[in-house]
């Protein structure tokens, strides 16, 4: 894993045979692990590329062959071992990812960027990174944690994930890979590789891993089949140089996990993105580069009364969104500028619902039918302009300032902005110090959301505002660093779900929340290579939350992950990983706070020929169950850990001549 004080990519050339490599391997293996960092880049966090532990802010980055290191196949397992993050299983098949105490129930605080272009689900404001989003067609995957909107705008609250697919390559490529394992899972995936174009197809078939036994989020059985499926279409082509054209498209059928047993629930999902970039020039004459994509999605939730299987229940969350940048890099002696325009579209397509039953009367007599949103064909833009200096002060300071301006149709203009200092006194040390701020403006369920069973009106939402102040220090040694991250938050104006008023509340309503919120905490990274086949990864992270009412709940005090891989020979690698979590509260009057859990991975991968590669793991090696407290009513329900999985892949990787 490259990052802030890990093994960047280009170690792993050591360590593996490249099925992606372009021209005749290079050998890194005389170079120190502080060599090798060095020589890693990161361009999230400014736009322009930076040596990793140069890069403002608190950032990590995962190469290609880091999915092989630390044992995943899913984009969501990589993110366990990003210090600072905690991941929780939602009733809805996704995971939700909270960074330093930024809770949320949908992905709707972080910002997911693939290939430059936003990626999300407009009515819950959401996105996903289970099996949606294959490894197989992933080169590089970039974290930043903490305030990015003075960079990527709105919702960019707690950090950035951004994603980069494949590089073309310079000679024409097949890859055909075969994955099986536990709960009848089959994947199948291609992908040809060439100069100037890139398909990639894949389908995946199991049943989601969660225990049969498992309660619903009110505490009945679930016998909800546990049958999905995901498909993707991945098109990239270069019809001129500089100019990029993509084509993503995916559709998965997933279940609702934990829903009570007089119901099985499923959600449909079609996603569509096309997508153009052009640049032209050189950072030091002048680099200019546009982009455009289009992005339709189509989602219909449904449910099934449990025993006649008629439909109970369907509603759609269709939209369209759009979007246009105009990026500017000049470098000027010490400065090197950054400035651009943006523009968002969003528009609700469909949203209708009908009900036919109800899991507490049954079937209803006549069908009751609606709107999700209270303005149906609700449209919103948001118009853009952004500036950043980097400026180096000495060969030894740099400081980056930025801002972005925001005008959204439907919430008005924010300005947020950044400052950062990058301090390298020798070539072991490197301290940082950041202060930022970010936004996020509410989702369609959130402004729009039509109550049920009263008249009451909800008051208008305005955006959460976050501030954050962070200091990093990092110190290598030719085979070992350490990297230390301190920050402090406060959150405003957050958005919060409150029971509609009267004696029996009916529904729930989305309202800013007079309470402030404050996370700080401490992050460790400690990396170790103490010999050239051994590598050792350790993560820590330390977590306090206060309120007007105490402190948070759901969160833990405490997390941390170890990976270990060991290189048995050139062709054959060993690892494990442990995954930890302090203990939980919940919100209830019961005494019954979520059990800190340990899990454990156990995994391996090689070269069978020289066309040929395998690799294998048992998630979850002792089947530790795992509980939610964020979805506990009472007792412990939800479990937020699949079961144990074994799993076996061979993937097979030709040149064609």
């Amino acid at each position: 894993m490259s990052r802030t004080s890990v093994i960047p990519l280009l170690i792993n050339s050591v360590l593996f045979a490249s099925s992606t490599a372009s021209a005749a391997p290079q050998d890194f293996s005389d170079l120190s692990l502080k060599e090798l960092v060095a020589m890693d880049v990161f361009t999230s966090a400014s736009l322009v590329p930076t040596q990793v532990n140069k890069a403002p802010g608190t950032v990590y980055t995962f190469s290609r062959d880091d999915f092989n290191r630390y044992g995943v196949r899913r984009l969501d397992d990589l993110l366990q071992f990003v210090p600072g993050l905690q991941l929780n299983q939602y009733r809805k098949r996704h995971r939700s990812v909270w960074a330093r105490g930024v809770l949320n129930r949908y992905n709707d605080k972080m910002v997911l960027m693939v290939d430059g272009v936003r990626v999300r689900q407009l009515y819950y404001n959401h996105f996903s990174l289970g099996d949606n989003l294959p490894l197989e067609y992933i080169e590089t995957v970039e974290v930043i944690l903490g305030p990015a909107s003075s960079l990527y705008g709105a919702n960019a609250f707690a950090g950035i994930i951004s994603v980069t697919t494949r590089s073309f390559s310079n000679t024409e490529q097949l890859e055909a890979g075969l994955e099986a394992g536990s709960n009848q899972r089959g994947k199948g995936t291609a992908f040809y590789n060439s100069e100037n174009l890139q398909l990639f197809a894949s389908h995946l078939d199991q049943d989601a891993p969660f225990r049969a036994d498992r309660k619903s989020f009110i505490g009945r059985d679930s016998l909800q089949p546990l049958d999905e499926d995901y498909s993707n279409i991945h098109i990239k082509a270069q019809p001129l140089p500089r100019l990029t054209l993509q084509l993503d498209y995916n559709r998965s059928k997933t279940p609702f996990l934990f829903i009570p047993s007089t119901q099985d629930a499923y959600i449909d999902s079609d996603y569509l993105n096309l997508s153009a970039h052009y640049e032209t020039g050189s950072l030091n004459e002048g680099q200019l580069e546009s982009s455009f994509y289009y992005q339709k999605d189509n989602t219909r939730e449904y449910e099934l009364e449990q025993l006649t299987q008629s439909l109970g229940y369907e509603e759609y969350q269709n939209a369209t969104m759009a979007g246009a940048s105009l990026t500017l890099l000049r470098q000027f002696d010490q400065h090197t500028l950054a400035g651009g325009l943006n523009w968002q579209y969003e528009k609700a397509e469909r949203s209708d619902y009908i009900r036919n039953y109800h899991f507490a009367s049954g079937f209803l007599p006549l069908p009751e039918t609606g709107n999700l949103l209270s303005e149906p064909d609700i449209t919103n833009n948001d118009y853009a302009a952004f500036v950043q200096d980097i400026w180096q002060i000495h060969p030894d300071l740099s400081l980056t300032i930025g801002g972005r301006f925001d005008y959204f149709e439907q919430f008005g203009g924010y300005f947020n902005h950044r400052t950062a200092l990058v301090y390298t006194p020798d070539n072991q040390q490197t301290w940082k110090l950041q202060y930022g701020t970010a936004i996020r403006t509410p989702g369609f369920r959130e402004y729009l959301k039509v109550l049920e069973g009263t008249s009451f009106k909800p008051p208008q939402v305005d955006a959460e505002r976050i501030a954050m102040t962070e200091l990093g220090y990092l110190y290598q040694w030719d085979e070992a660093s350490v990297n230390i991250n301190l920050f402090r938050s406060q959150i405003d104006d957050f958005i919060q779900e409150v029971p509609t008023p009267g004696l029996v509340s009916t529904d729930e309503y989305f309202a800013n929340s007079n309470s402030v919120y404050r996370m700080r905490g401490a992050e460790l990274l400690l990396n170790l290579r103490p010999t050239q086949t051994l590598n050792t990864w350790l993560g820590i992270s330390y977590l306090e939350t206060d309120s007007d009412d105490g402190a948070l709940p759901y969160l833990a005090s405490w997390t941390g992950s170890l990976q270990t891989d060991y290189q048995l020979t050139p062709n054959h690698l060993l690892g494990a990983s442990l995954i930890y979590n302090s203990s939980r509260n919940d919100t209830n009057s019961f005494n019954d706070a979520a059990d800190s859990f340990t899990t454990v991975n156990l995994f391996g991968s090689g070269k069978l020929t020289r066309e040929l590669d395998y690799a294998f793991g048992v998630d979850n090696l002792f089947d530790k169950r795992v509980m939610d407290p964020a979805a506990d009513f009472g007792k412990l329900y939800n479990n937020e850990r699949s079961e144990r999985e074994l799993w076996f892949r061979l993937q097979w990787n030709h040149d064609l001549l």
